[in-house]
């Protein structure tokens, strides 16, 4: 098995770095959050707290960056019949469902990466703190998770879909509903809105714990909460950063919790996506 996820990792992603939109997404990404800390350098004198700003850019853009990666990754290869010639090597679908996340998923990764590294750069030759490593580390950390989230959500429902319309279609409304709706993006159409429509209309009361944890279970307010450690004893130096403070002992505001619903979505949802590629007709 190992032999096959690679040669479907390496087949893909040699495919892949030849495309200009892997170019672009790794240029134009590193370059706006680069731009970022050069238009914050002379606004605040701590680069963690720009890292709060970019935080909220790779929250909301960055799946808008994956979407083009990774909506065509095996719905592309079925529509134009391709498929019929990987998996006539010795090759199962299994082993090409996870070698098209794997080749899809580090190209997010390095543009979350990379992006950390210009931040960084500029942080420490432009503020007048400078910049903590380890803070940027945990915040690399932090996104990659939810990188690999976005890309798995994106590649598992590519799976699931068997024209280039459908999946385009499908990517882009997951993407409002986890991301713009379950967020809160929107205050007039969120989740938090249709929970409190539901309870007016049943008439019952959503409890706040149980608000929140609802809201925790987005793969974007996740993120958000996950990334509470780059800010660990600096809280109070900007109030905005209050807001991803892990100092309670609700379940949403542990760490590990965040990860993990990082990791469910980034594992589940590809799972889903094998097993309706695994009985799909191929044509």
């Amino acid at each position: 098995m190992i032999v096959g996820v690679y040669t479907v990792t390496r087949d893909d992603f040699r495919n892949v770095r030849r495309s200009y939109i892997v170019l672009g997404v790794l240029g134009v990404f590193a370059g706006i959050v680069g731009l970022v800390f050069v238009s914050e350098m002379n606004i605040y004198a701590d680069a963690y707290r720009t890292l709060f700003d970019v935080s909220a850019l790779i929250a909301f853009a960055l799946p808008l960056f994956v979407a083009p990666l990774t909506y065509l990754s095996i719905a592309g290869d079925v529509s134009n019949g391709s498929i019929k010639y990987v998996l006539g090597l010795p090759n199962s679908r299994l082993e090409y469902v996870i070698g098209k996340y794997i080749s899809r998923a580090a190209v997010a990764v390095a543009a979350v990466v990379l992006g950390t590294l210009v931040g960084f750069v500029v942080a420490v030759t432009t503020f007048s703190n400078g910049a903590d490593p380890i803070r940027f580390l945990e915040f690399a950390g932090a996104s990659t998770a939810y990188a690999l989230a976005i890309s798995g959500i994106f590649v598992g429902i590519s799976a699931m879909t068997a024209s280039r319309s459908r999946a385009m279609t499908a990517v882009f409304g997951v993407y409002f509903v986890l991301v713009l709706f379950w967020a809160g993006f929107l205050p007039f159409l969120s989740l938090q809105t249709m929970i409190d429509t539901v309870a007016s209309t049943l008439g019952v009361t959503v409890s706040e714990p149980t608000r929140e944890l609802i809201a925790g279970l987005s793969p974007v307010n996740a993120y958000f909460q996950a990334t509470s450690e780059v800010y660990t004893g600096v809280y109070d130096q900007y109030e905005v950063l209050s807001i991803t403070e892990s100092g309670s002992d609700r379940l949403v505001r542990q760490t590990w919790f965040n990860f993990l619903v990082m990791v469910g979505w980034a594992t589940v949802v590809p799972s889903v996506g094998y097993l309706k590629f695994r009985n799909s007709e191929l044509g």
